[in-house]
């Protein structure tokens, strides 16, 4: 790292924009081994005020934790590439809400590619492909913290089996502006490594809500087609499944519905002005049965939920995104989980053009069922070293 800081430095500066410093960043940055690895290193840090508890306020296991600046994710990771084989694998080292260092693995999977027949078959430990978001690492996100909704639905670290999932590219012979994708998994949610924080002024329920998310037996299901335009336009749609054991040892099963409309000024060309709008819905069913053994009572029922989400990210130019993002939960009181709406503008500078380098703000404002209103402000720092050949 010491080797690294100095050109982190220098890549840094606004002249950036000139051709030749841009190029030898690329350069430095061009990390294969014999052109079949790919190792990558991505840094986030941040911080900011919250008139709540960070912790409470955080619906997914990396969510700011602390007001202080603080590793949000040190990331190491590498891919491999070769005709017939891919595979990728992270790990996550991280501060907690005391400033304390943990450490996880996060994907580990392999996958055979070029199958006959389009396909292709992924096993390992892995982000499932569920609705638009699910499959995206942290360093992939446009907004500083998870979508709620999605951390409420399918558990605080997204849902992450561990299993196998066979991928079809569907042959319609349709226009070749269109391409279809079928996916069909089945696995076992790894186990938490981490503790995250409690739902904001969470008390006493008669079930743990954290145990409502799919955990054993897991199946999915997804099908999404994107249609092409032409080379500036294009729309993005799909639908998914997933269902299995949950928590508390009970049928589970998550619905969920997205779409995205992207804009590109200049196309399939780089750079350029682009306008993104993301949507999903989700809803959820869940049987739960509860024993507290301190009362000797047995508390046991079934629960539905609605959610949904609305991204869009401006990009004005390589060094600018603006976003907005609005989300809602409705709640399940006996999880101790209550209705919530959140509404986060953001603003994102990148300090060169290959948008490896990028300081993100972000303002949340969180309205929660029975509880005051709370408002957030985040600072974030990312930086991206490495390839970008990464393994999805």
């Amino acid at each position: 790292m010491k080797n690294i800081l100095p050109i982190i430095s220098f890549v840094a500066l606004p002249v950036l924009g000139q051709s030749q410093e841009s190029d030898a960043w690329e350069r430095f940055n061009d990390w294969g081994i014999g052109g079949i690895l790919f190792p990558n290193l991505h840094l986030h840090g941040v911080g900011g005020f919250t008139g709540g508890e960070p912790g409470e306020l955080a619906s997914g296991s990396h969510d700011p934790q602390r007001e202080e600046f603080s590793a949000q994710a040190v990331e190491p990771g590498v891919s491999l590439r070769t005709k017939y084989l891919e595979g990728f694998a992270n790990y996550l080292f991280f501060q907690d809400g005391e400033g304390a260092w943990d450490g996880e693995l996060e994907e580990a999977f392999g996958k055979i590619v070029n199958i006959p027949g389009g396909f292709e078959l992924k096993g390992g430990q892995y982000l499932s492909r569920f609705g638009a978001l699910n499959d995206k690492h942290l360093h992939a996100w446009d907004f500083v913290d998870s979508e709620m909704t999605l951390s409420r639905f399918l558990g605080e670290d997204g849902l992450l089996l561990q299993g196998a999932e066979l991928s079809w590219t569907l042959p319609f012979g349709m226009d070749p502006g269109f391409v279809s994708i079928a996916s069909l998994g089945y696995g076992n949610a790894r186990a938490h490594a981490h503790e995250a924080g409690h739902e904001h002024g969470a008390e006493e329920t008669p079930h743990e809500g954290d145990e409502s998310a799919l955990a054993d037996d897991v199946w999915t299901a997804r099908l999404m087609g994107r249609y092409r335009f032409d080379d500036f336009h294009s729309i993005t749609a799909g639908t998914s499944w997933a269902g299995g054991t949950n928590g508390f040892g009970r049928d589970g099963k998550v619905f969920g519905l997205d779409a995205e409309y992207l804009w590109r000024e200049n196309g399939m060309e780089h750079g350029g002005r682009a306008f993104r709008w993301r949507n999903e819905f989700l809803w959820r069913d869940v049987d739960a049965y509860t024993y507290h053994e301190d009362d000797d009572e047995t508390f046991s029922g079934n629960y539905e939920e609605f959610g949904f989400y609305s991204h869009g990210v401006y990009t004005w130019n390589a060094n600018l995104d603006t976003g907005l993002r609005i989300g809602w939960v409705e709640g399940v009181d006996d999880f101790g989980q209550g209705e919530r709406f959140r509404i986060s503008p953001s603003a994102t500078w990148w300090l060169d053009d290959a948008r490896r380098i990028g300081l993100r703000t972000q303002y949340n404002f969180d309205a929660i069922a029975s509880h005051d209103d709370e408002h957030s402000v985040w600072f974030q720092l990312n930086i991206a070293l490495g390839s970008s050949e990464e393994v999805r």
